[in-house]
């Protein structure tokens, strides 16, 4: 797809050209990468072009899925091979979109040297003159890590291979986040071999889809790392036995032990055993075992910094905040907190029971997503890196009106969250900072709302409107009795 090949290409160049507007500033460590130059471009400009790569990107998959739909069959090789390419493009760049990666890379430099990043803070780093913690994100230097000990072990390795150098650590970060990515795109496709229209669907929604390109490998977060081993867990569970549920709920453990949200998808493993209790029992000793192990090696503090995560921080242009500003709530956010936990259980339930019906080859995944779409929907922390728990298990469902909803989520939470123009104002015109402050404080919280609605709406009419031949294999007691609409 043309369009997708520009916007990645856009994203290449940003990363590139190093503007201060749009990637994090660390000192380089030539000839390793990441590979950039300090060019002398406007930020504006900068954020502009960023702001394109994302609506041409966005563009070019919804394109994509249409003409998938309609019989485009591309080579599939090519489509492997262009997936191959941009991650490769985008790993050798700083991160882009976000700093994360600078908090990663401290976290990894406190471990290496011997502490936890549980308790021992950045700024402490930083006050012992370590360059790593020179360049930590200043909005997080009291702040202990609020990722779990798996994430720590890589974060530590990545570490002790670049020794004092941010980096090189970045660039192991990196490429433990990029291997992970093209694992998931190699296991889509052997896993749906037998398919060329699901092998091409699922090459768009992940291998070639430009917001998690951008997000999970350009950004280098996390949550690239655990989708690879939580996707791993569901597969697992294609077929129900007692040591494939072990194995499924051991990697459920290691994928909550990155991130724990990542849990979410022992909702879709229980459901597949549930008429199981020898397959149910392994899982849950597989995912317990795993947990805790984990938990107790990185120290008591580790579960209290995890947990605390839970109350995060405001985000403009989320909809619960957008909502506390036209009521003038003061000091909104454990209010939203517990509205946020109210509305996931009862959009949960309505989705679990309403989404449309999955593949019988992949009995956890139609669950899973239900959940996790639930919770990302009403959940007060958006962040785009976070819908990559949706798009791998999205490719895995029939094609429904379910994608234009995650489509469009994802791509005005991408918008929302780029690199803000209300500071940069004054070196250039006007126009973009007003610009970044409608789409921020007003486009994106609309749009996210009105998907949340346009969902609930679809849930209870059931006008999925699947793609034309619609799988035999499609699984979901309802189904059987016409309550999916094939138009």
């Amino acid at each position: 797809m043309p369009t997708i090949g520009i916007s990645v290409a856009l994203m290449f160049a940003i990363g590139v050209l190093g503007p201060r507007a749009v990637n994090p500033e660390f000192p380089p460590a030539p000839p390793w990468p990441p590979w950039f130059i300090h060019a002398d471009i406007s930020s504006v400009l900068a954020v502009i072009v960023t702001w394109i790569a994302v609506l041409i990107g966005s563009t070019g998959l919804a394109i994509g899925l249409v003409a998938a739909r309609h019989g485009w069959r591309p080579p599939l090789r090519r489509l492997i091979a262009g997936s191959v390419l941009a991650v490769v493009a985008l790993l050798v760049i700083p991160p882009t979109g976000s700093a994360d990666m600078l908090d990663y890379a401290a976290y990894g430099r406190i471990a290496a040297l011997g502490h936890s990043p549980y308790t021992y803070l950045p700024e402490q780093l930083k006050s012992s003159g370590d360059p790593a913690g020179t360049v930590a994100g200043l909005g997080y230097l009291n702040v202990p890590s609020r990722y779990g000990p798996v994430a720590t072990v890589t974060e530590k390795v990545a570490s002790r291979l670049a020794g004092d150098s941010v980096a090189r650590t970045i660039f192991w970060l990196k490429v433990w986040n990029g291997l992970a990515y093209l694992a998931l795109v190699l296991a889509l496709d052997r896993l749906l071999r037998e398919d060329e229209s699901r092998r091409i669907r699922a090459h768009l929604l992940w291998s070639l889809n430009p917001l998690m390109l951008w997000a999970v490998v350009a950004g280098g977060h996390v949550d690239g790392l655990a989708i690879g081993v939580g996707a791993a867990a569901l597969f697992v569970m294609r077929r129900l036995d007692s040591r494939r549920a072990l194995l499924a709920g051991v990697l459920l453990g290691l994928a909550s032990a990155i991130k724990a949200p990542f849990a979410l998808f022992g909702v879709g493993l229980v459901w597949a055993a549930r008429r199981s209790p020898l397959a149910l029992t392994a899982l849950g000793i597989g995912a317990t075992v795993v947990t805790i192990s984990c938990y107790l090696l990185a120290g008591r503090a580790s579960i209290a910094a995890v947990l605390g995560r839970a109350t995060g921080t405001q985000v403009d242009y989320v909809p619960w905040y957008a909502v506390a500003r036209a009521l003038h709530w003061h000091n909104p956010t454990a209010r939203i907190n517990a509205l946020g936990l109210i509305g996931f259980v009862l959009m949960g339930l309505i989705l679990v029971r309403r989404v449309p019906p999955g593949r019988s080859d992949f009995p956890a995944v139609r669950v899973a997503l239900a959940v996790v779409l639930a919770w990302l929907i009403v959940s007060p922390q958006q962040r785009p890196w976070y819908d990559a728990m949706i798009f791998p298990l999205l490719a895995l469902m029939p094609a429904t009106r379910l994608d234009w909803i995650v489509l469009i989520r994802a791509a005005a939470g991408a918008l929302g969250e780029l690199p803000d123009l209300a500071h940069l104002s004054e070196l250039g015109p006007a126009w973009p900072s007003e610009t970044w402050r409608m789409a921020s404080a007003g486009i994106v919280p609309l749009t996210l709302t009105a998907v949340g609605i346009v969902l609930l709406w679809l849930c209870f009419t059931k006008d999925w409107r699947t793609a034309a031949n619609p799988d035999s294999n499609l699984i979901d007691g309802r189904v059987a009795r016409g309550n999916l609409t094939n138009k």
